[in-house]
């Protein structure tokens, strides 16, 4: 990104609750900001977009169906089939979740087993047990792709309680589900600059915001390293925003709280009109070049010419003269 500055730069502050929504779903997570005056590049100049700050509510739930994450899939000896349940969704921490699945799995227990859910707080890690595994087993199946596994601290397999020591979580527990970053995205802002790992495309992401822990409540997110993206376009018209999770298709759903963030409009001194200056000079250089080539070329023969029509001369006079 260029560095030398034209003039100065444009702060936009914008408030979800003031934006034209152009989500689907009414998750609070987009919409569509319209300039009151449109901004404008010159000629020589190239427009750059950097997030100052946002303000995010934390209100948005780590266990969900919108999620793709509520789900657990057991049966127990004598079962024909697997039982899936459904969790309710809901902002949870590890000991709220183990509570809400005991309670579950005893509603649905078809040999009237009791579950014990113990948190191992130093290795981060869930250990299950059956109040009869011996003789009444219970199998999870945790390779559905809507499981809650990863809440749980479990790899993708399916899992038997047939002992006394039950079963502990053989990764570590994950109350995020991998969902520990929320992503500021300008769809409309056409950029090459920035690329993700999950496409390994360029993107339109123009801030990853870490996830405070604290739920409920709302976190200030200000960049420690301002990162300016530069523009392909010259002229903004309307700003588009979308916060997702890193992949652009799961939307972050606010529960109709609200966010703000507030942007800044940098005008930078183009490269590329620097490069056609460079090219231009170039040219004129090899031009003249060439110009002088010719002129030196064209002198060298003119002597040559000069000289051959003074011996010529000087040979016929010297022979009038004999």
């Amino acid at each position: 990104m260029p560095h030398e500055k034209t003039r100065g730069d444009i702060y936009i502050s914008i408030r979800s609750r003031d934006l034209f929504l152009t989500s689907k779903e009414d998750f609070n997570n987009s919409g569509r900001f319209n300039l009151f005056e449109n901004i404008i590049a010159e000629e020589d100049e190239v427009l750059g977009v950097s997030l100052v700050s946002a303000t995010i509510p934390n209100s948005f739930y780590n266990l969900s169906n919108n999620n793709q994450n509520n789900k657990i899939k057991f049966k127990e000896t004598g079962d024909t089939d697997y039982i899936i349940l459904t969790i309710p969704s809901g902002s949870y921490d590890i000991l709220e979740l183990s509570s809400k699945i005991k309670e579950l799995l005893e509603a649905n227990s078809t040999n009237s087993l009791t579950y014990t859910f113990t948190y191992d707080e130093i290795n981060n890690s869930i250990n299950i047990k059956n109040s009869n595994p011996t003789v009444k087993n219970t199998t999870f199946d945790f390779t559905i792709g809507n499981s809650c596994r990863r809440f749980l601290g479990f790899k993708s397999q399916e899992i038997s309680i047939t002992t006394t020591n039950g079963i502990t979580s053989d990764r570590a527990v994950d109350i995020t589900d991998t969902r520990n970053s929320i992503y500021i995205r300008l769809p409309n802002l056409s950029n090459s600059k920035v690329l993700e790992s999950s496409s390994g495309k360029f993107s339109n992401i123009i801030a990853q915001v870490p996830v405070a822990l604290s739920r409920n409540t709302f976190f200030i997110y200000e960049p420690p390293v301002e990162f300016i993206c530069e523009l392909s376009q010259k002229q903004i018209n309307s700003i588009d925003i979308n916060i997702t999770y890193q992949d652009e298709t799961e939307a972050v759903n606010f529960e109709n709280a609200d966010f703000e963030i507030n942007l800044k409009i940098t005008f930078f001194k183009s490269h590329h009109t620097h490069d056609k200056q460079r090219e231009y000079h170039h040219t004129i250089e090899k031009q003249l070049s060439r110009q002088i080539e010719q002129t030196q070329a064209r002198i060298l023969q003119e002597h040559h010419d000069q000289t051959q029509l003074n011996n010529f001369i000087n040979k016929k006079l010297n022979e009038i003269k004999g």
